[in-house]
């Protein structure tokens, strides 16, 4: 799947002004922006009073950079993915120990499709840069010999109650976990606000939000899902569809902004771990529900992979899960849409 490079579709919120209720008299809007990851955050808070600052949030942001981005030459992922690393030892607890696990989970479940090893084919195509082109077959064939997030293939970890013992086997894997880091800092920050008796909250880094309580007036949090189109960008936002939501997290994945052309040809962001090249089908974007913003970034972001008629058996077959979804696809040209049980 996978790595998404710092992508995620424009979630739109519409806020609904209304007279609260007598309880509510007291309570007020409280709003909080500013930047992290590459991209930015808001914040809002339903209450009588705000019982954080935003250094507290910066400084929760600011650990997750240090343990996972791959822009800071002194984070633990890029320590990780240096050549010279041997072997460490991880608390389990850590942002950086919670990702490798559950990862190793989602690498199981989507049979391999979800990949956070990918970093050397993606870095490969440099797609999202100035220097994306499709690379040759012998390119990609030299480069998928160090992808594989397998246990003991590329790479040996053991687990204690506490510590995770990480051994590199080959010095050119190398991992990324963006498709999943910052669904599952939204899923930490929500957890810090609600621990400050918070209860009605919106959370929204990069795309990926997640939602607790309700608005004024007991209202749910109303969320948008963009419309899949070329245009579509913070001052032109078309919605394709919108949900009233509430105690959930929401995140979508799409393959029609991120892209460049050569010869003729379109090549969009999401790479398959297994080929390293793109998979060609339909399906334009994906929107993930469940109670775990990871989870639903990742899951996302798999179904870009497969595409629409793969996501879709997914979904019969694992119905239960904690996960709805709402697919977007392309059918001779004419915008269709596939969705769960709301």
């Amino acid at each position: 799947m996978l790595s998404r490079i710092s992508f995620s579709v424009l979630l739109i919120v519409a806020l609904i002004s209304c007279k609260g209720s007598v309880e509510e008299s007291s309570f007020a809007m409280f709003k909080l922006s500013g930047r992290a990851q590459g991209t930015t955050y808001t914040i809002q808070i339903y209450d009588s009073i705000l019982n954080f600052n935003q250094n507290e949030i910066d400084s929760i942001l600011l650990d997750f950079d240090k343990d996972l981005s791959t822009y800071r030459n002194n984070s633990l992922v890029s320590r990780v993915n240096s050549t010279s690393f041997t072997d460490s030892v991880i608390e389990v607890q850590s942002y950086f120990g919670q990702m490798l696990l559950f990862s190793d989970s989602l690498y199981e479940l989507s049979n391999g499709y979800f990949d956070p090893s990918i970093k050397p084919i993606m870095d490969l195509w440099g797609i999202g840069s100035n220097s994306a082109s499709v690379p040759t077959e012998n390119e990609i064939n030299n480069t998928l010999k160090n992808v594989g997030f397998k246990n003991k293939r590329h790479f040996k970890y053991s687990l204690s109650e506490a510590q995770i013992e990480l051994m590199k086997l080959n010095p050119n894997f190398q991992l990324d976990f963006n498709a999943i880091a910052q669904g599952y800092s939204v899923d930490v920050l929500m957890k810090f606000l609600k621990k400050c008796g918070h209860k009605n909250i919106y959370i929204e880094l990069g795309g990926e939000i997640k939602l607790s309580g309700f608005k004024s007036n007991q209202r749910k949090w109303k969320i948008g899902i963009e419309k899949p189109s070329e245009s579509n960008d913070a001052r032109n936002q078309i919605v394709q569809k919108s949900i009233d939501l509430t105690n959930c997290a929401i995140a979508t994945s799409g393959n029609y902004r991120k892209y460049f052309e050569e010869d003729g040809q379109r090549y969009a962001h999401t790479i398959n771990p297994k080929t390293g090249k793109q998979n060609r089908h339909k399906l334009l974007s994906a929107t993930v529900i469940s109670s775990s913003c990871a989870y639903a970034d990742a899951m996302a972001t798999y179904f870009m992979v497969i595409g629409l008629d793969a996501a879709k058996d997914f979904l019969s077959l694992n119905n239960g899960f904690d996960i709805k979804a709402y697919l977007i696809y392309s059918e001779d040209g004419v915008l269709q849409s596939f969705s769960t049980a709301q």
